[in-house]
């Protein structure tokens, strides 16, 4: 090399290699500082690390000094653990099919330690039924009124839960009111009764009742059907107990198991 080394210029240090000045300072090089080039001029700096993974040794005892840059292990093992975790994680929530989805569905409706399920049942009346019990003013509140056309037993799937019961019926009589009570087997009166009217002519009456549960013992019904104070009642029949035109006709009584909403 030719004119190289640190001279002072006018009371500064300046650095020079073959005679071609790199830069000025104004202090001498301080403990592990080094020279460093920039994209306008070389300047001092220091090498410092914050060990995100990165561990940097500088040895000054010795000539000439050396600098170590080591990775820190287990803080790399740990930030590639979480990085291939959460990557892991995204890819099955990502990929989570619709086939896992239903089976999952379909576990929650079938395993009755869920409580989700949920029961239907259908009753048909298919018979010309003649119903000559009454209902008064009397035997309303008792289990006596009307005639039976159809007795059914329900067992609940889930405790505390409710059933639905939808009785379309159809009726006729001359002329007058037609009463249905619905009758839960141990009780002393009626869970619902309702009312309907015929003229002559085949009328659908209707019951809706909602009756809880609070275990999963089996449920037994009867559906009495009769006139007001007086009368004959036919069920899928004309009055005078001939089929409705001459075909058979049906009566339905539907039974749906529901949960009762819990949150208001």
């Amino acid at each position: 090399m030719g004119n190289s080394g640190f001279y002072l210029n006018n009371n500064q240090n300046c650095v020079f290699a073959d005679n071609i000045r790199l830069g000025q300072m104004t202090n001498e090089l301080q403990d592990k500082q080094i020279i460093i080039g920039t994209p306008t001029t070389p300047t001092v700096t220091s090498l410092s690390s914050s060990n995100n993974g990165i561990i940097i040794n500088q040895n000054t005892t010795t000539t000439p000094a050396t600098i170590e840059f080591s990775l820190d292990t287990p803080i790399i093992a740990q930030a590639v653990l979480e990085s291939v975790t959460n990557d892991i994680m995204q890819e099955i929530v990502s990929n989570l099919s619709q086939e896992l989805i239903e089976d999952v569905l379909e576990k929650i409706d079938t395993d009755s330690s869920f409580s989700f399920s949920r029961a239907f049942k259908a009753i048909e009346i298919k018979d010309c039924i003649q119903c000559n019990g009454l209902f008064t003013s009397e035997n309303i509140g008792t289990l006596l009124g009307g005639t039976e056309i159809a007795k059914f037993t329900v067992t609940p799937e889930n405790a505390n839960s409710a059933f639905l019961i939808d009785a379309n019926i159809i009726a006729s009589r001359m002329e007058g009111a037609v009463v249905l009570a619905l009758v839960k087997e141990g009780n002393s009166s009626p869970s619902a009764v309702s009312y309907g009217f015929s003229s002559g002519l085949p009328n659908v009456c209707s019951l809706k009742a909602v009756i809880e549960n609070t275990t999963t013992t089996p449920a037994t019904f009867s559906l009495r059907i009769g006139g007001m104070e007086s009368g004959v009642v036919w069920v899928n029949a004309m009055p005078n107990g001939n089929k409705i035109l001459n075909a058979e006709t049906t009566s339905t009584i539907s039974v749906l198991e529901v949960i009762p909403q819990t949150n208001g």
